[in-house]
């Protein structure tokens, strides 16, 4: 059966062969990740303000799928720096850099091969979504001009998030729990390999992080449940939809389906008192339309995410691993330190534009 979102994924690409665009925002964007179709959306809106003509492409099936070749090209935000990624990227351009861009990427890989750094040297523009990552591909690239600035989607909708973070909200708890570092196969989760020499102390204490986190949110709805919320899952890839049923299939939740549209999504949570947001860009659009938040930090880059804000306080997926699951904090981040973080997000996209000269 083809879904919605693959249909969405290949009506894409008809488009842009019907009429191809000025501009390709390249990324993960094949449909079953909200926040990666949010991090292109953050680029393509700004590109129709300045009546630029884009496109979405997915960097994954670059090669595989007949994707035009455009004048300019922008890598639109994510964990996209793989080495596997960045080699379809060289091959679809063959070689030539001269109007292409990073925005916001983060870069995971500790060394590259020769010509992804010739690549990357030659690139018109490099962003990375924290220091770390701009520090270390400066140091990969001996490129000066390098620079970091928040995550793309606190540019997105800004307008009409600042309005959602003025109205009341319900008395209700959103859910977003993820399939940590693995996948969930005949009613048990079991680790990626994939992961074992990225994050070793987690593969080898797997279930324990896994029983934590279940225990953990269970206790986190539990709660909600007796304070009279109610308690809506908010999945932002279809894996998550699974990993919430399977969690919480016998408490009374709501189990909301998989919708790649950020703008409902955005509706959605900003209707929430509370969010309990594990994927990274769950925990930006909630803070962005002003819900109070448990984050579970599942990634490094959540950390930095919440470090950066001012936290330490939260609950990492080492804790997990370690067997400690108190999610008995709330994070409300203040409406001004929001809107500054949007306008550095929304100021960047618009930078890197007038590097390129499209703009008004």
């Amino acid at each position: 059966m083809i879904t919605r979102q693959q249909k969405n994924h290949v009506l894409r690409l008809i488009t842009q062969k019907i009429v191809k665009p000025k501009v390709a925002i390249i990324g993960g964007y094949h449909g079953v990740n909200l926040g990666d179709i949010a991090l292109g959306e953050s680029v393509r809106l700004v590109l129709k303000d300045a009546s630029v003509k884009s496109g979405l492409q997915t960097i994954y099936n670059l090669n595989k799928w007949p994707w035009p070749i455009t004048k300019y090209t922008i890598i639109g935000g994510g964990a996209v720096g793989y080495q596997s990624s960045l080699d379809i990227l060289q091959e679809h351009l063959s070689g030539d850099y001269s109007n292409l861009a990073f925005m916001g990427v983060d870069f995971n890989e500790n060394s590259y091969k020769e010509e992804t750094i010739k690549m990357l040297k030659s690139a018109k523009w490099i962003s990375c979504r924290n220091e770390f990552q701009a520090q270390k591909l400066t140091h990969l690239t001996q490129r000066k001009d390098i620079t970091f600035h928040p995550d793309l989607v606190f540019s997105y909708q800004k307008k009409q998030c600042e309005v959602y973070r003025q109205k009341p909200k319900k008395k209700k708890l959103l859910v977003n729990v993820v399939p940590l570092y693995g996948h969930l196969k005949d009613g048990k989760m079991v680790p990626a390999d994939n992961y074992k020499e990225e994050r070793p102390e987690l593969y080898q204490n797997y279930d324990v992080m896994i029983s934590s986190y279940k225990e953990g949110v269970r206790s986190v709805v539990k709660k909600a449940l007796d304070e009279g919320y109610e308690v809506e899952s908010i999945p932002f890839t279809p894996a998550d939809d699974q990993i919430a049923k399977f969690f919480l299939k016998d408490l009374p939740v709501n189990f909301t389906p998989f919708d790649e549209n950020p703008d409902r999504m955005i509706a959605k949570i900003a209707e929430a008192e509370k969010v309990f947001a594990t994927r990274y860009h769950a925990t930006i659009l909630s803070f962005k339309v002003g819900a109070k938040v448990m984050p579970m930090a599942y990634a490094v880059k959540n950390e930095k995410l919440l470090n950066e804000l001012g936290y330490s306080d939260f609950i990492s997926s080492s804790d997990l691993a370690k067997g400690n699951y108190a999610f008995n904090y709330e994070v409300l981040i203040d409406s001004n330190v929001i809107k500054k973080w949007e306008d550095k997000a929304y100021n960047a996209i618009k930078n890197c534009l007038e590097v390129f000269n499209l703009k008004k």
